[in-house]
């Protein structure tokens, strides 16, 4: 599944999260911190993939879920969610539009109760 991850999409996740650290926002400031430009949060990340996952499974409720980071995720870029059924958890990998990983972990799911 890919998606691109707009600038505005950023600056509405900045706001509600409370989080406006300037390297999500601010172009000098990423360069400053290392980053060619500002960095998508990680907990938009992770949240997205959540999101991602439950749109294309409905029945399905996520129980617990860990991610780690490898590489940053640029603002205005493309990424792309890999979603893997593997014994009883799934896998998931994000990765960059240039190839690079940029996390990976693992989801438990459970079917949901009617």
């Amino acid at each position: 599944m890919k998606k691109r991850i707009s600038f505005e999409s950023i600056q509405q996740y900045a706001s509600a999260s409370k989080d406006a650290a300037d390297i999500h926002l601010d172009a000098e400031a990423a360069a400053c911190a290392g980053f060619k430009r500002p960095i998508a949060h990680g907990m938009y990340i992770m949240g997205l993939a959540q999101s991602l996952y439950i749109q294309a499974h409905p029945e399905q409720w996520i129980t617990s879920y860990e991610l780690r980071f490898s590489n940053p995720l640029y603002v205005e870029s493309e990424v792309e969610f890999e979603f893997e059924v593997a014994a009883d958890y799934i896998l998931v990998k994000v990765t960059g539009e240039d190839g690079e990983m940029i996390a990976s972990g693992t989801m438990s799911v459970k079917e949901r109760q009617s």
